[in-house]
């Protein structure tokens, strides 16, 4: 008797071990700590027609001092990557870049302009931002990223 409740609970944990019980979710980045307090920056391409960026709407982040920038951008392992940046001040724009990257925000209408220069060719983008809460920005990255994989079947 004793051998044969071994046997069926030996099948239950043996049955058990060949199944996947990884949690295969979406998962999403929290937003780094250096940006709490900050403000997040929700911008849509001003010309939907012509983008060359290729992306309608861009996720960007300011902490607290005004002195790190970041861009909140899908990666490929289905997660959400912050790009962050040194800030260069005047008294009308923000202005970060490296090498494949050059951003300009205007403080008053909070319009950015996105510069991508990529094998020597360079394509720019005009984008009108709504500032918000960075809660309410990673939503809004989190419902865009589900969207985007939305049709996938595996």
């Amino acid at each position: 008797m004793r051998q044969f409740i071994t046997a069926i609970l030996m099948m239950l944990i043996g049955g058990a071990a060949g199944a996947d019980t990884t949690n295969r979710a979406l998962q999403v980045s929290p937003v780094p700590g250096f940006f709490v307090g900050g403000v997040g920056l929700l911008c849509i391409a001003d010309d939907l027609a012509d983008n060359p960026a290729g992306d309608i709407k861009q996720y960007f982040l300011l902490t607290k001092d005004r002195e790190t920038f970041g861009w909140a951008r899908f990666d490929k392992d289905d997660d959400i990557h912050y790009m962050t940046f040194g800030i260069s001040k005047t008294p009308d724009h923000y202005r970060v870049a490296n090498d494949a990257v050059k951003i300009a925000i205007n403080r008053k209408s909070l319009g950015l302009t996105l510069e991508l220069s990529m094998d020597g060719a360079g394509s720019e983008t005009g984008y009108k931002c709504d500032p918000m809460s960075l809660t309410d920005l990673h939503n809004a990255a989190k419902v865009e990223l589900r969207k985007l994989l939305k049709g996938n079947r595996i």
